[in-house]
């Protein structure tokens, strides 16, 4: 196998890029992680509206969240 056969993977922001060249033509290949992507910051919303609802609807849940949130008096 020549050099020029072999993939040289860029990164380039969340998704790689293969490129190589074979009899004189050049074929760029994206990596399918943008579609694995796409289905990972679905599951993380759906996990997100999970835990909001959970949240809205428990008493427990909100006072603990809302003495969480409340930052600390700052004193010097």
């Amino acid at each position: 196998m020549t050099p020029a056969d072999q993939a040289t993977p860029k990164a380039d922001g969340p998704f790689t890029i293969h490129s190589r060249e074979r009899g004189g033509r050049r074929i760029v290949q994206v990596s399918s992680s943008l579609s694995a992507m796409d289905a990972l910051r679905t599951r993380i919303r759906a996990q997100s509206k999970g835990v909001a609802v959970h949240i809205a609807t428990d008493p427990e849940a909100k006072a603990f969240i809302s003495d969480w949130s409340t930052p600390e008096p700052f004193n010097l």
